[in-house]
């Protein structure tokens, strides 16, 4: 018997091998290119499949808003300044400037995922460049052929293919990425092991070819057909900064810009429809890869995420067609999550970005990374969805990109602040009383203490790698009663004593405190101590007490304490 079970024993390994990769989920990922947050009102399927499903997250960044560096962050989950992606072409951008060999794909192989890749790729990728590493199944568009809706060129596991062929033809690029998607998860289901597929849409950035009705004075996409005028009657949304009047507080390279003249309004308008018509087929897709899952019956074992590279900017700010500048409209991008450990139907409203991504898929297929991640998996959030983590996120523009000056900015659940590093200028805004960035308070006594804070965060933040980037402020949470320490699990005989100390304890604003649901108590100045009438509870039982502070620079942590009621 022993000497069988010693023969059995490398099979029995292998099927435990093979039994905990089938347990793991398979991800799936949808990223569009240029897509603003707004626009997903355009996209009843995605909402009623993913976001009604699962969770959106509504303060979702990218942290370099430009395609190339954005890609290469959902990639590695680092910052451009330290995968060293700072742009989308020359000597610090494209293809040719990222380490293929150490990205999420190859983390995923080695954790036993079939990995397919369909649709676009980072900028300046060829032909002649092959497959990257870490890729089963390959079917990219090589840059030059990406971007034209009509005709384009796929690498096909290593044959590059001219589409449409002629088993579809007349079909639109868009609804071939994601037939290609369907035929991938259908080979890959049921499987062995799990899939990665990530589908990298073109829409709705600009492209060929051009169609009659296309402005003059800015690119745009071209729609499918059949989505063709479908918002030719639908008012387009101006913001209160559309063609902002008062721009002299922005810096040079925004406050130079005339007014908008009406050829030029006339053609954002025009190029924001067709953007919306040509996410139509995107939608489409969507629902069409949805139903191939669960046809196949993988859709409840599998994580799917829906995002953009980067948001856009449509007359904003007197921005007539623009990404990169830090301004919401460019930075602010679609997240929506629907899976395993994924809330159905919550709207997230804490500060997440484009770093948490690869971070979220290793977390998701216990793969092992090479890099030191500078987001988190977003996981532990989504499992306590009153948790606040004291986020702060940084936006960058590495060297300048896009003829927009260097610059460095933080992000915080309030306050956006910036440093414009050729011209040294400054901008500050209060997103909670200005969401549209109408005013920079830089320099003003009411926002001194608070733009002093921020500076000092951004100071270690725009170097900072993997923990450094990732540090909450430094609070402590202390309970007295009768007289006494109440320690963590402990039970407070009376009335409570909370004060928040710590190294940043100066800096919290204000702060309440909750038992379940229920506020019990509310502080709005310094020092934060208040005194709590004994919580009402049934003897025996055990409570959470969590305490939600903000800070200054508008970061918001959570501090929690452990109790019991007293027998």
């Amino acid at each position: 018997m022993r000497r069988l079970l010693l023969a059995c024993a490398p099979v029995l390994a292998l099927l435990a091998l093979a039994g905990s990769a089938a347990a793991s989920p398979n991800v799936v990922v949808l990223m569009t290119d240029d897509q603003t947050l707004a626009s997903l009102s355009s996209m009843p399927q995605t909402d009623a499949l993913l976001a009604r499903q699962g969770t959106t997250f509504e303060q979702a960044v990218a942290s370099f808003p430009l395609c190339c560096p954005s890609r290469s962050t959902a990639l590695t989950g680092q910052y451009a300044h330290n995968h060293q992606v700072l742009h989308n072409a020359g000597e610090f951008g494209g293809y040719q400037r990222l380490d293929h060999a150490n990205t999420l794909p190859v983390w995923l192989q080695e954790a036993g995922y079939r990995t397919m890749h369909v649709g676009r790729y980072l900028n300046g990728y060829r032909y002649s460049d092959g497959i990257p590493a870490g890729w089963s199944d390959w079917h990219a568009a090589p840059h030059a052929n990406a971007f034209n809706y009509v005709n384009w060129k796929v690498n096909e596991n290593g044959s590059l293919v001219s589409y449409p062929d002629a088993a579809h033809p007349g079909e639109y690029e868009t609804d071939f990425f994601g037939r290609r998607a369907s035929e991938l998860i259908a080979g890959a289901a049921p499987g062995d092991r799990p899939f990665y597929l990530q589908v990298w849409f073109v829409a709705p950035h600009r492209g060929s070819p051009r169609d009659p009705d296309d402005p003059t004075t800015v690119g745009s996409p071209s729609p499918a057909p059949r989505h063709r005028d479908a918002f030719a009657a639908t008012p387009f949304p101006r913001a209160p900064s559309f063609d902002e009047v008062e721009i002299g507080d922005k810096p040079q390279v925004v406050a130079d810009r005339p007014r908008l003249d009406p050829a030029t309004v006339a053609g954002i308008e025009e190029n924001w429809r067709q953007e919306q018509e040509s996410l139509l087929a995107v939608d489409e897709a969507v629902a069409g890869i949805v139903q191939t899952l669960r046809t196949t019956g993988e859709l409840a074992n599998t994580l799917i995420v829906f995002t953009s590279d980067n948001g856009y900017m449509h007359g904003e700010h007197r921005a007539e067609a623009e990404k990169v500048l830090l301004y919401e409209e460019s930075v602010r991008v679609p997240l929506i999550m629907r899976g395993p450990g994924v809330p159905r139907g919550f709207r997230d409203p804490r500060p997440v970005a484009n770093i948490d991504v690869a971070p979220t898929f290793a977390d998701a297929a216990d793969a092992t990374p090479r890099r030191v991640f500078d987001g988190r998996s977003l996981f532990p959030q989504l499992a306590d969805p009153t948790a606040w983590f004291g986020r702060d996120i940084l936006l960058e523009n590495g060297n300048g990109a896009n003829s927009v000056p260097a610059y460095r900015a933080i992000r915080t659940s309030r306050f956006v602040y910036a440093e414009h590093l050729t011209t040294g200028e400054y901008e500050l805004y209060d997103l909670e009383l200005d969401p549209n960035e109408m005013r920079s308070v830089d320099g003003t006594a009411e926002y001194e203490a608070v733009e002093r804070d921020l500076a000092n965060r951004l100071r270690l933040l725009k170097r900072c790698a993997g923990r450094g980037c990732q540090k909450r402020p430094a609070l402590n949470l202390s309970l007295r009663s009768a007289g006494r320490r109440v320690p963590d699990g402990g039970c407070p005989r009376g009335d409570l004593r909370m004060r928040i100390g710590g190294r940043d304890h100066s800096r919290v604003v204000r702060a309440e405190a909750f038992l379940g649901r229920r506020r019990i108590a509310r502080v709005s100045a310094p020092p934060v101590s208040e005194r709590i009438r004994r919580p009402r509870v049934r003897t025996g039982r055990r409570y959470l007490l969590r305490v939600r502070a903000e800070l200054r620079d508008g970061r918001l942590l959570t501090l929690d304490r452990r109790l019991r009621a007293c027998t």
